[in-house]
């Protein structure tokens, strides 16, 4: 008679409560979705405006960076260089990898001898597009020497397609194929001051928003 009082939600015949559950025999470059979208395949983009966004090295003295033309990675491809890696920094004191790389393209892949047509095919594996000059792994630690270093990523190069080099802290940024570029020669730019003198509508409108006339009324 008590039992019709007891919430729904709290009875014992409910089953399991409705968590995300861990996700088994996955690996580390597999994104954290619950649903794999499908994307065009797409072409790995070719900077050509001089960009260094991921070519440098931000958190360790040792990089391996892409030398040829730009390429898609596949996750199982960097866990393999990953694990080749790993053996080396196993060995160091405080020794750290840094992975710089995330696969967030879904690829379907379809049957042998099919049809064209009916869409992409199901999900197979997740990949990264790099461009030329990307970062692909950093490693440092207390007793690491340049020549350790250099080995474990020529091992890793050689799980992965295309042509990587070895980068330290002093090397030229590389923004294509045979050009470099030294960020220390950039101008430093400061764009809020610019926005101040010259403001466009777009952050005067993001300015206004901030008054506290118009937070009354936002959200409805």
């Amino acid at each position: 008679m008590l039992s019709g009082m007891v919430p729904r939600w709290m009875h014992p015949a409910t089953g399991v409560s409705p968590v995300r559950l861990c996700k088994r025999f996955s690996h580390q470059y597999a994104p954290r979705l619950s649903q794999q979208d499908k994307k065009h395949k797409g072409r790995v983009p070719v900077r050509t405006g001089g960009s260094i966004k991921g070519n440098t090295l931000e958190f360790a003295r040792y990089g391996m960076r892409l030398k040829s033309e730009g390429v898609r990675l596949t996750a199982q491809q960097l866990s393999e260089a990953d694990n080749s890696i790993m053996r080396t920094v196993r060995q160091l004191t405080n020794g750290q990898l840094w992975r710089r790389l995330c696969t967030n393209v879904a690829v379907g892949v379809k049957g042998n001898e099919t049809r064209m047509g009916k869409g992409k095919g199901g999900f197979d594996h997740w990949m990264a597009r790099v461009p030329t000059g990307k970062i692909i792994f950093e490693m440092d630690g207390d007793n690491l020497h340049e020549k350790v270093a250099r080995e474990a990523f020529r091992k890793a190069g050689t799980k992965l397609p295309g042509t990587y080099e070895f980068v330290k802290q002093d090397s030229l940024v590389r923004v294509g194929l045979h050009s470099f570029k030294n960020p220390a020669h950039d101008p430093k730019v400061n764009y809020f001051e610019e926005l101040a003198n010259r403001p466009t509508k777009e952050y005067l409108n993001k300015l206004k928003s901030k008054d506290s006339m118009y937070r009354l009324y936002r959200g409805r």
